[in-house]
């Protein structure tokens, strides 16, 4: 019998788990590092279980408690049907594992279970629909073929805009020497990481951005108005395909939500996390590859 119900949100930069009783009640929390499953199978379970056990240890439960744990994963790129089905042969000592992907677990618990609509802008961006029992995606294919508007792709460019400066094509960037100066303005430096660079390692420069914008350099407002851009391309055709009320989540759009305050967003109502336990709980939502 499930005695503890688990959520897990798992992304290219964290992964987070919380731990409820039958009644509800909030008993621990953990993180460890990203689970998105293209950075690999057996690294994204090791997360999935590091972040389960640490949200364990903060509930001060016993690791032999975790077969009366009924979990749900909603993690990034679970949409791929051979990355789903691989991550569910992995062995796990629980009572029931559901996967989902982070989206839909946004999504559950934006709307508390009922149908509706979101937007995730952190490390990768994905859109979701949720209608009339049928969930769509938008975009979310993974950097870099997709996933506009996200801190990776920010990243990206504000390390492509940074290069054009050094060379003189742009003019000088308060941006562009603190990321150089990062890397010790040695370009050998840049293209051996770039060739060994995850959507997270871009990412990492995201808040720069930012931070610079803040600053008022003019190639960082410039990247921001790009991103927003990337946004607003998803929001509006995400409500061309029918949804109403739109949930913004992730680090970068709820940090541009000010310029996207013209279209229908609406505050979620919980988290992924409980949204990843409201999946574990029903066998009635739809399952991304039956």
């Amino acid at each position: 019998m499930v005695e503890y119900w688990v959520g897990v949100d798992g992304g290219g930069t964290h992964t987070r788990a919380r731990i409820r009783d039958r009644a509800g009640k909030l008993l621990g929390e953990g993180y460890a590092a990203g689970s998105n499953l293209e950075l690999g199978i057996d690294f994204a379970h090791a997360n999935v279980l590091a972040a389960i056990g640490s949200a364990r240890i903060s509930a001060g439960i016993g690791s032999e408690c975790e077969q009366q744990m009924g979990v749900g994963l909603a993690l990034a790129s679970a949409e791929l049907a051979d990355r789903y089905h691989a991550m569910l042969d992995m062995p796990f000592p629980f009572a029931s594992v559901r996967l989902t992907s982070d989206a839909f677990g946004a999504c559950l618990g934006a709307f508390g279970g009922d149908e509706g609509a979101i937007l995730i802008a952190g490390t990768g961006s994905v859109g979701l629909i949720y209608q009339q029992g049928k969930i769509r995606t938008c975009s979310g294919r993974g950097f870099p073929i997709s996933d506009v508007g996200s801190g990776a792709w920010l990243g990206l460019r504000a390390v492509q805009q940074s290069l054009l400066c050094h060379d003189g094509i742009l003019p000088p960037s308060l941006l562009a020497i603190r990321l150089l100066d990062h890397f010790k303005r040695d370009q050998t430096h840049i293209i051996h990481w770039a060739s060994r660079a995850i959507p997270a390692d871009y990412g990492y420069f995201a808040p720069w951005v930012f931070d610079a914008a803040n600053d008022g350099d003019e190639l960082a407002c410039n990247l921001l108005d790009e991103t927003s851009a990337q946004l607003s391309q998803l929001l509006d055709g995400m409500l061309r395909l029918g949804a109403q009320n739109i949930a913004l989540f992730g680090g970068i759009g709820t940090r541009l939500a000010p310029r996207l305050a013209h279209f229908p967003l609406v505050t979620p109502r919980a988290d992924a996390l409980d949204g990843a336990i409201l999946f574990a709980q029903s066998e009635d939502l739809p399952c991304l590859h039956p």
